[in-house]
C-alpha cells in the first residue's frame, strides 16, 4: 500500500486559490499562483504579515520566479512594512516629497532660541513660541516674518556663515513686509493677530539689521537718527493694537497686554532717576509751549515697563514696548532735539544697554547715548547721571537746579 504523502494545509490562502480549490503558498502580498495568472490576490485572514510569513513546506515544488514574483516577494523582515504601500490607495503618488531643511532649522531655532528675546514670562513665551507659530501655519506672510527674524538671529550669532543667513533673512523679510504694508490698511479681527505679530517681528528686524556687517549704510547703523526711524516703524504696531484691541485682549495673544507689576524689581536708584524726570517735567509746566501731558505719558510708559529690564534683561519687552507706546508728539520733540525729550531718551538708552545680551540690541544704547550727550548742553548732564553711569561706568553727577535751565532758555 503506497504511503500517503503528508502535506500542510493552507489555512491562510488567498480568495482566488480557495475559489479554484488549489493549494496556495500564502506568499504575501501576492501568492505564486496569482502572480503567474496575473490575477488580483486578496486574503481574507486577519493574521499579521509577520505571522503569515511562515516557512514554505520542505517538499514544495521549486518554480522559476517570474519578474513579477521577484518584484513582489519580500524578505520576512520587510513584509510588515509593505502594508504602508497599500494605505496610500491606488492613486497614491510614488514621488518622494522634499524637505526644506533650512526652513525647518529656522523654525526650530525660533521656537528654541529666538522667541526668548520676545518673552518676559512663561505666559508670553507660550504666545511667541506656540500661538504665533500656529497662526503662521495659516498665514504664510507671518511665517516668512518668523523665518526672517530667526535667520537674522543666526546671522548675528552664528560665526560660521553670517552672510548666508543674512541673505536668507533678507529674502523672507521682503515677503513679510509686503503683506504687512497691505494689511495695515485694513486691520480686522481675522488678521489682527498675524498683523500684530508681523509688526513686532519687523521691529526686532529693524534693530538687528542695523548691527550687521554687510548691506547697511552708515546712516542706518545705531544712532539717534536711526533709532527715531525705528520708533516711527513701531507706530504701525500701535495702529494695529488700537484697531483691534478688544479682540486681541480676548484672544490667545492676551498675555502680551498684561505686563503685571514690574515695579517690584526696579532698584531704588532707577526709581529716583525717573522721579527726577517727573520733577523736571513739573518745573517746566508753566514754561511757554511746554507739552507736559505728552512728557507725562512718555515717562509713565517708561516707568511702567522698566521693571522688565531687571526681571528679563534680554527681552525685547521694554525696547519695543516703549517704542510702540510713546505718543507721536514725543517723537516730534525728539526729532527737533528738544532737551527734555533727549533727557527722557537717555534713560531709554540705559534700559537698552541693560538688554545688550539680546542679539538684536547689543550696543544700541551706548551709540545713541553718545549722540545725545553731544547734543545736550553740559548743564543737563546732572539729569542723565544714571544713564551715563549705567552705560559708560562714569560716576553720578549732582542734579542741577531746574530754575537755571529754564532761565537759560
Amino acid at each position: 500500500m503506497p504511503t500517503r504523502r503528508t502535506h500542510r494545509k493552507s489555512r491562510h490562502g488567498c480568495k482566488a486559490c480557495k475559489h479554484r480549490r488549489v493549494k496556495c503558498d500564502e506568499a504575501r502580498p501576492v501568492c505564486s499562483n496569482c502572480s503567474q495568472r496575473e490575477e488580483l490576490c486578496e486574503y481574507v485572514t486577519e493574521a499579521s504579515y509577520i505571522w503569515a510569513e511562515e516557512e514554505a513546506p520542505a517538499r514544495r515544488t521549486r518554480r522559476r520566479k517570474t519578474p513579477a514574483q521577484t518584484e513582489n516577494h519580500a524578505s520576512p523582515s520587510d513584509a510588515p512594512f509593505q502594508l504602508l504601500d497599500r494605505f496610500g490607495g491606488p492613486g497614491a503618488s510614488s514621488s518622494s516629497p522634499s524637505l526644506d531643511m533650512t526652513q525647518l532649522r529656522l523654525l526650530v531655532n525660533w521656537q528654541h532660541e529666538t522667541c526668548q528675546f520676545y518673552s518676559r514670562d512663561t505666559e508670553t513665551r507660550i504666545v511667541w513660541q506656540i500661538n504665533l507659530v500656529d497662526e503662521a501655519l495659516k498665514t504664510p506672510p507671518l511665517m516668512h516674518g518668523i523665518l526672517a527674524v530667526s535667520a537674522l538671529h543666526l546671522a548675528l550669532s552664528d560665526q560660521s556663515d553670517p552672510a548666508l543667513w543674512l541673505e536668507i533673512a533678507t529674502a523672507h523679510k521682503g515677503q513679510a513686509l509686503h503683506a504687512l504694508q497691505k494689511g495695515l490698511r485694513n486691520v480686522t479681527e481675522d488678521n489682527a493677530r498675524s498683523m500684530m505679530g508681523l509688526s513686532a517681528l519687523v521691529v526686532a528686524y529693524a534693530f538687528g539689521s542695523a548691527l550687521t556687517d554687510t548691506g547697511v549704510s552708515d546712516g542706518d547703523r545705531p544712532s539717534l537718527n536711526s533709532l527715531n526711524n525705528v520708533f516711527i516703524l513701531c507706530r504701525g504696531v500701535q495702529q494695529i493694537t488700537d484697531a483691534a484691541f478688544s479682540f486681541l485682549r480676548q484672544s490667545n495673544f492676551a498675555p502680551l497686554f498684561a505686563p503685571g507689576n514690574p515695579y517690584l524689581a526696579m532698584p531704588d536708584y532707577v526709581k529716583a532717576s525717573l522721579d527726577r524726570l517727573d520733577r523736571l517735567n513739573t518745573e517746566y509746566l508753566h514754561a511757554e509751549d511746554h507739552d507736559a501731558a505728552t512728557y507725562t505719558r512718555a515717562i509713565e510708559g517708561l516707568r511702567g515697563l522698566s521693571g522688565h529690564a531687571f526681571t528679563q534683561p534680554n527681552s525685547m519687552t521694554l525696547a519695543a514696548g516703549w517704542a510702540i507706546r510713546v505718543p507721536p508728539e514725543y517723537l516730534q520733540y525728539l526729532q527737533a532735539n528738544e532737551p527734555l525729550a533727549l533727557v527722557v531718551h537717555a534713560h531709554y538708552c540705559a534700559f537698552l544697554h541693560l538688554a545688550r545680551g539680546n542679539c538684536f540690541l547689543q550696543y544700541w544704547g551706548r551709540f545713541v547715548l553718545q549722540d545725545i550727550r553731544r547734543l545736550l548742553d553740559e548743564s543737563w548732564e546732572g539729569y542723565i547721571s544714571w544713564p551715563i553711569a549705567e552705560v559708560f561706568g562714569e560716576g553720578y553727577g549732582e542734579p542741577v537746579s531746574t530754575g537755571s535751565l529754564i532761565g537759560d532758555d
